[in-house]
């Protein structure tokens, strides 16, 4: 197939990259770079062997957009602002890059007669729920404007399949953690906002500490509750997820392992994994955050035969030896030579928002 990849340069759409292209399908990517990196693409390459296309742009660049659709069957969409936390402080930039920018995607699809879609979606659309693990089919209630976007988002493609015949699956990750096995493609360390690199950044900086963000929810050990998955099998769940765009409808499936990690548990897997204790302390709740959420990862995995296939350990692991080798992320570790990509760009644009 031939496939758009927005946000390809991101740390998902990076390791997602890799897959279709050993898939051996012709992929496009588009990327703004005011998250992710160029050198992630040309990693990308050199792990699968195979070259991709780059078009440096932004969703809302609706001309650039239009012209890296031509000849594309289907789009795997991944450009959108992502954390929580930030999205309380700056809840009009998440409608803007996440709502608005999707919008202007599936106008510019419409257009082009792409009509095919994999939408990368968020637990964030759950919110706090009564019963865990969660099914897709319970009330959704998100707690911030992060998960709201995303929700939207999944509200946008129900409508273009219900009045265009439109394909979409809609993929509700839960926690990615972790690199790319080859230790070569990882969440750059420079901007790390989750948990994994938070805790190995204070392992490797000595004026570092961790803070623990909430130490009394209604949870076994009093610290929040999620089911982390590792981020190469979330990758290999977007190959399965295309198969299911072969006729018109919107699929939801959960993405998750179905088992839940506390934060203190995840600190004492650091801990066992790199032989040191993470240096930490205590802080209040953030805002947006809630207790406890754990995927019933039973659909996906009966529908399109998913499992998670690795760990918490072999999750830290990973992202230990991606840390460990890649100090400063993408910003100066030796590349591997990669195939010349057909459009790589010389700078990176500012910030789209």
């Amino acid at each position: 197939m031939r496939l758009l990849l927005t946000g390809g340069a991101g740390y998902l759409g990076a390791q997602v990259l890799v897959e279709l292209l050993q898939a051996g399908h012709d992929v496009t990517v588009l990327d703004n770079l005011s998250t992710g990196h160029v050198e992630a693409v040309r990693r990308a390459q050199a792990l699968a062997g195979r070259p991709c296309s780059f078009v440096l742009a932004d969703i809302g660049d609706t001309p650039r957009v239009v012209d890296a659709l031509d000849g594309v069957d289907a789009v795997l969409h991944f450009a959108a602002s992502k954390l929580s936390g930030e999205s309380m402080e700056r809840p009009e930039r998440y409608f803007r890059n996440n709502v608005a920018g999707m919008c202007g995607l599936l106008a510019a699809m419409e257009a082009t007669s792409v009509r095919r879609i994999v939408y990368s979606s968020s637990a964030a659309v759950y919110g706090a729920q009564p019963v865990m693990p969660v099914r897709e089919d319970v009330a959704l209630r998100p707690e911030s404007p992060y998960g709201v976007s995303k929700l939207q988002g999944e509200q946008l493609l129900e409508w273009m399949v219900r009045c265009r015949k439109w394909s979409a699956v809609s993929l509700r990750y839960f926690n990615p953690v972790g690199a790319h096995p080859s230790g070569a493609l990882g969440e750059p360390v420079e901007h790390a906002a989750s948990l994994v690199p938070r805790a190995l950044g204070a392992l490797t900086r000595p004026d570092a500490r961790f803070t623990l963000f909430g130490t009394d929810y209604p949870t076994p050990d009093g610290t929040c509750q999620r089911d982390f998955i590792h981020v190469t099998d979330l990758a290999r769940a977007h190959l399965l997820a295309l198969r299911a765009l072969d006729a018109p409808g919107h699929a939801i499936f959960n993405v998750g392992t179905g088992r839940p990690y506390s934060v203190r548990e995840v600190l004492t897997a650091c801990a066992r994994v790199t032989g040191r204790e993470v240096p930490m302390t205590a802080g209040a709740r953030r805002p947006g955050d809630v207790p406890c959420v754990v995927a019933d990862p039973r659909r996906f995995q009966a529908r399109m035969g998913f499992t998670a296939a690795l760990g918490l350990d072999e999750m830290v692991a990973s992202a230990w030896r991606w840390w460990l080798t890649n100090p400063r992320g993408y910003a100066d570790a030796p590349a591997p030579d990669a195939p010349t990509s057909d459009a790589t760009p010389d700078a990176a644009p500012a910030a789209a928002g």
